[in-house]
């Protein structure tokens, strides 16, 4: 793995965008590590930010057009869920929307969220709209966080 980050630091502002994308897809890795990585060697909190959100951005829509492309019959066999908790989950996002997408940096659950909403096919512009805007707010949190930290102890 180290090599990886060191790879990506190479490629500056593009690596943060290669990481985040990794992050949002199926591929575990912590992004917000690498961006704090970046943050560190003193690049543009914002470029930063914004090319963490757009790759995460583009890793999310990665699982939902993937699950998109299911069928229950698969998600049900492939997952081992039971046709009784797929109907609880199609209830869950009926009732929540695509405002569950919001919540797609959580880990883990963020990946499920954006793989169940893919198969629910909900509305491909709400789900990306919801989606960036959880992801956007947990970068700023971190960008926040770090600038915050750093001046708070080295200034």
């Amino acid at each position: 793995m180290d090599w990886l980050v060191e790879y990506l630091s190479e490629l500056s502002y593009l690596g943060m965008g290669i990481g985040a994308f990794i992050a949002g897809s199926v591929l575990p890795m912590a992004s917000e590590v690498l961006l704090v990585l970046f943050l560190g060697m003193g690049l543009s909190p914002m470029l930063l930010l914004l090319s963490a959100t757009l790759g995460n951005t583009l890793g999310g829509f990665s699982c939902y057009y993937m699950a998109r492309l299911a069928k229950r019959e698969w998600v049900e066999k492939f997952f081992n869920v039971s046709p009784r908790r797929m109907a609880r989950a199609e209830r869950i996002v009926q009732r929540v929307g695509v405002w569950a997408a919001f919540l797609s940096f959580v880990p883990l659950l963020g990946t499920a969220i954006l793989l169940l909403l893919g198969f629910m096919r909900v509305s491909p512009l709400k789900f990306a709209a919801t989606m960036t805007l959880g992801k956007l707010v947990r970068y700023l949190i971190v960008v926040l966080s770090y600038t915050g930290v750093v001046e708070l102890l080295f200034k």
